[in-house]
């Protein structure tokens, strides 16, 4: 099959990428797994924040809010965001940590209010108040539905007329005349223009591609469920965590999500919660709130890859013309979808970012995978 875009890499990142493009040429999005959005895509927390550290990575952020807030006529039926708010909490000696935070969300646009002891406990009531003494809170941090979105995001490409294909292993990739040629068990696919939105797998696609690998390391983050307080109380509180990212909450419909927001390397492929790493987030949270959880009601763990400035890659590499990295999305592939998928749509036909990325200090040389900050010292 003959197309203009393929990409290979079915999560919420090749998804937008299929959205975007499938308005300029003809797509086709190739994913291995049974149904789109398999790994990371949907394990993820689902927060919207701009309190991001990696600067090209927060600029992502704060372009894609727009999008979330007021997406385009006909994208979905029902709303993309829930207004949520997210609280952060130290010490006094934690201030400096705190102050670069609420600076972080300031300069990204977004709200934080500073708040004591007394106005923290007054939105998340279940805090043990000698844990802590003052901290940030993002007012409009948000709630994404993941779901509506992804499936958004696909909807609208094959309404474009993107060809959809799942179960579809790629076994190998090779360039022929200015296009490449991605064999799969079911079809071969040539395409002037290969996106790498595989996430985990995005150095193991670029071998086979013959592109070198740009050192993508996945890491597996352990996640659980556990049920909100006597009359859903807790349902409205905001995200929250402390300053040393040791836990976090985030109340979510009939439930709480909690995680000791640990960061283990892995081999791209499913991971699965270790026992011990529940047990340790568990009592995490226990230590600095009234929260108690027995038995959670589910556990799961999902990967979050990242580069060596943990910043997205985004473009092609000198010497490769036509193989275009989307990947590196540290966790925040879900919230900063709109932008990168924008982004990712330019790169690809040769156009510059548009005007509202532009305007975020976002260039495709802060983008690009060959990039000095991703070079070996």
């Amino acid at each position: 099959m003959q197309v203009d875009f393929a990409i290979v890499g079915g999560g919420i990142s090749g998804a937008a990428a299929a959205y975007f493009l499938s308005q300029a040429g003809k797509v086709v999005l190739i994913e291995q797994e049974p149904h789109f959005g398999f790994h990371s895509s949907g394990r993820t927390a689902g927060q919207f924040t701009v309190g991001i550290s990696a600067d090209q990575m927060r600029a992502m952020a704060a372009a894609s809010r727009e999008f979330f807030q007021a997406p385009p006529e006909g994208f979905s039926e029902l709303p993309l965001i829930e207004q949520r708010g997210s609280l952060t909490l130290g010490r006094h000696s934690q201030k400096g940590v705190l102050d670069k935070l609420h600076e972080r969300i300031g300069q990204a646009g977004g709200t934080a209010e500073w708040v004591d002891r007394a106005q923290a406990m007054a939105l998340f009531p279940a805090l043990l108040a000698d844990k802590f003494d003052l901290g940030v809170h993002e007012t409009d941090a948000q709630d994404i539905d993941v779901n509506t979105l992804l499936q958004a995001y696909l909807k609208g490409a094959k309404r474009n007329g993107a060809v959809l294909a799942v179960n579809t292993q790629v076994q190998d990739i090779e360039r022929h005349e200015g296009a490449w040629r991605i064999r799969t068990r079911d079809e071969d696919y040539t395409a002037r223009v290969l996106i790498n939105a595989s996430g985990g797998w995005a150095d193991t696609v670029a071998r086979m591609a013959g592109v070198p690998p740009i050192g993508i390391t996945p890491y597996k983050r352990t996640a659980f469920t556990f049920p909100l307080l006597p009359g859903s109380e807790g349902a409205r509180w905001p995200h929250v965590c402390n300053a040393d990212y040791q836990w976090y909450v985030k109340p979510e419909h009939g439930c709480f999500m909690g995680s000791p927001a640990d960061a283990q390397p892995v081999t791209p492929g499913e991971v699965y919660p270790d026992e011990l790493d529940v047990a340790q987030g568990i009592y995490n949270i226990e230590q600095e709130t009234t929260l108690r959880v027995p038995r959670p009601i589910s556990t799961w763990a999902g990967v979050r890859s990242y580069v060596r400035d943990r910043n997205p890659v985004c473009g092609a590499g000198a010497g490769h013309p036509g193989f275009i990295w989307y990947a590196a999305l540290g966790g925040c592939g879900v919230l900063t979808s709109p932008a990168m998928g924008q982004a990712v749509a330019a790169l690809a036909q040769g156009l510059p970012l548009p005007d509202a990325l532009q305007a975020r200090g976002l260039t495709p040389a802060a983008l690009a995978p060959d990039r000095d900050t991703l070079k070996s010292a």
